[in-house]
């Protein structure tokens, strides 16, 4: 494919809804018509659904099913969130990729990929990342914050994350204490936070989430078929577009991150416990090797789980594997 196309494609959606002439896109990238016209019959090759009228030029009628760096550009080009995307078909693990191109991004930057053959969640638990189905992704931020900070990361981004996956469910949708998101009995988003850190500081953190978007109830291997769920599920049973989803959940985090950065999480401490599905039930908890049975009994205003067991004992927990 032309080394224009993301340049062209950026072009084409900046002016969505209108049409874009080739003359100006040839113009705009210092190219010739014919290259253009090239490019954008290679596109519709692709499925790609753009309208090309004479006298008016190309317009981008719908996002694609696929993920094209030219369109995640102009889609991102207002953030104040990330500042570089990263696009594949398939990788390895979105999380592997990020911690990759650490060296050469000085600011925040996204890894997004249709497909990941070895993605893994908390406790590196194989995560099934099929290809097409979900939003499989990679957010790296640098924020200059002192370590007794990141015990609450997670829980701003979690709201986050709830929030948008509600704006699609016609269901409830609940934050499982610290990193899952569930819609009723059924888990569709799971997200593990790696630091990045020497003596002087945080370099980076790295938060990789896997949400499960267009899955249709077989697309789960059969053991999570009882336990899984995706967003399409609970959308009228239709497809979303990936890509109205992925910008509606960077807004969220945004704002959400700005939040982190500047208030204390006792400013959205009660709106995360009733986001909560863990109150007022016996849940079994695995911390390290330590393996008991109790309730939570609060969320202190550092982020940390208090939990009492079955023989009366006070648990603290900052991370914690949660069972129902």
């Amino acid at each position: 494919m032309s080394k224009y196309r993301d340049s062209i494609l950026k072009l084409i959606t900046d002016a969505r809804p209108h049409h874009i002439s080739g003359e100006t896109i040839a113009n705009e990238l210092n190219i010739s018509r014919m290259t253009v016209k090239k490019v954008i019959d290679q596109l519709k090759e692709e499925g790609m659904s753009i309208d090309s009228v004479h006298n008016k030029g190309h317009r981008l009628n719908d996002f694609p099913i696929q993920w094209y760096n030219g369109i995640l550009e102009s889609l991102l080009k207002d953030s104040n969130l990330v500042q570089k995307v990263y696009s594949y078909d398939s990788v390895d693990s979105t999380q592997q990729v990020a911690k990759a191109s650490l060296m050469k991004e000085n600011g925040a930057f996204l890894v997004v990929s249709d497909e990941q053959t070895k993605g893994t969640g908390r406790f590196k638990r194989p995560w099934q990342s099929p290809k097409g189905k979900g939003l499989w992704m990679s957010l790296v931020l640098k924020p200059d914050i002192p370590f007794s900070m990141l015990t609450t990361f997670n829980l701003f981004i979690s709201l986050a994350i709830c929030e948008t996956i509600q704006s699609f469910s016609e269901d409830l949708v609940q934050i499982k204490w610290p990193n899952d998101i569930y819609i009723g009995k059924r888990k569709v988003c799971g997200f593990l936070t790696e630091m990045i850190a020497n003596a002087d500081g945080i370099d980076a953190i790295i938060c990789g989430i896997g949400i499960n978007v267009n899955h249709n109830l077989d697309d789960f291997e059969l053991p999570l078929q009882s336990t899984a769920t995706s967003v399409k599920l609970h959308h009228h049973n239709e497809n979303i577009n990936r890509y109205r989803f992925l910008k509606t959940l960077l807004n969220h985090i945004e704002y959400r991150y700005h939040q982190f950065l500047t208030e204390p999480f006792t400013t959205i401490k009660e709106e995360y416990i009733s986001s909560s599905n863990i109150w007022d039930r016996r849940l079994r908890f695995t911390e390290g090797n330590r393996q008991f049975y109790g309730r939570v009994i609060e969320i202190d205003d550092q982020g940390f789980l208090h939990v009492i067991d079955d023989a009366a004992n006070i648990h603290r927990l900052m991370s914690a594997d949660i069972e129902f």
